[in-house]
């Protein structure tokens, strides 16, 4: 896992080892993941949570397994009560475990103990009761969790994917010294929960595509060729529905987001969704241009452009063979 310390700032219990040799400094630790290695599998698996019925709060009295949660995302995040940046955190976590519930979202607490009246399983229930935290909690008196994690610091959260990996890990205090950790690890859990919504890929040869697709379907989708303006038969389709991948059926683009863009091939702002379509550079044709693919099957659809209307500003401009159009039923 790649580690980059930013600046220096700990936990309230880290503190107390630290101060003889460090004076009174403050330890901010932040370490993550790559986001260009989110969906690799060379990341590692997140150690399973470990701990019977008793070690449960705000569970129902059942252990919470990470291999119950594949498909999800779960935020883990390891604190102890009496730290003060854990406690920093918390109301970051609180809106966490709102935010994105109806996406299957999790925060997990884990609580390793550091301080005397941190190791009484009962003071830890009632920080919870006392502090309305109503996610599911883990009593790691033994501090198996944190061995299993390799963990070193209080807080320290972690973004695990529903594949079950480690995306993303941030450790310390969220808004030490303005860190902006609350908007760097949301943007790492809201792309964990895009990935959930990824399209599974369509993947043929070449010979097979050509046996199933029209010729110039064929030679737009697979070898990137343009159609010529005003050739296609939808550029001036005024109906309303659906505008799918030829290829592959996948939806990519409303009736309600296209436009009259004037270029001769079918316009849209927007996308269905942002899953819909990958965007990729191309230094084809002596320019830079982005180009717009089939997020499931990689098929060439055209080119975005930021010269297109509100709200996006964007035009995606797409050739009419790349399409084909389902018309919305009455």
């Amino acid at each position: 896992m790649e580690t980059i310390l930013k600046t220096i700032q700990t936990s309230s219990a880290i503190c107390a080892t630290l101060a003889i040799v460090a004076g009174l400094f403050a330890l901010n630790v932040h370490s993550r993941i790559n986001p260009a290695q989110a969906a690799s599998p060379q990341l590692p698996m997140a150690p399973e949570l470990v701990g019977t019925n008793a070690q449960w709060l705000n569970t129902n009295g059942k252990p919470l397994t990470l291999n119950s949660r594949r498909g999800k995302v779960t935020i883990i995040e390891f604190f102890a009560f009496q730290c003060s940046n854990c406690k920093a955190n918390l109301a970051t976590y609180k809106k966490w475990a709102t935010k994105w519930e109806k996406q299957g979202v999790e925060v997990v607490a884990v609580h390793t103990p550091e301080l005397p009246a941190e190791r009484d399983p009962k003071n830890v229930a009632a920080y919870a009761r006392e502090n309305g935290i109503t996610f599911p909690i883990l009593i790691d008196s033994s501090g198996a969790n944190w061995k299993n994690w390799k963990q070193q610091y209080w807080p320290t959260i972690y973004v695990v994917g529903a594949d079950g990996r480690v995306r993303y890990q941030w450790q310390g205090e969220l808004e030490y010294n303005n860190a902006g950790g609350t908007a760097q690890v949301e943007r790492q859990i809201e792309a964990a929960i895009a990935d959930t919504r990824k399209p599974t890929k369509v993947v043929k040869t070449e010979d097979e595509w050509q046996r199933i697709l029209p010729p110039m379907t064929f030679e737009v989708l697979r070898h990137a060729e343009t159609e010529n303006a005003y050739s296609g038969d939808l550029w001036d389709n005024h109906e309303a529905g659906i505008y799918r991948c030829a290829g592959c059926g996948l939806e990519l683009f409303s009736s309600t987001t296209k436009f009259e863009s004037g270029t001769g091939w079918p316009s849209f702002y927007q996308a269905i969704n942002r899953n819909a379509v990958e965007e990729k550079s191309d230094y084809t044709m002596g320019m830079e241009r982005t180009e717009v693919v089939c997020s499931r099957c990689g098929g060439h659809l055209g080119h975005v452009f930021n010269d297109g209307p509100r709200p996006t500003g964007l035009r995606y401009c797409m050739n009419s063979a790349a399409l084909s159009f389902q018309k919305a039923q009455r």
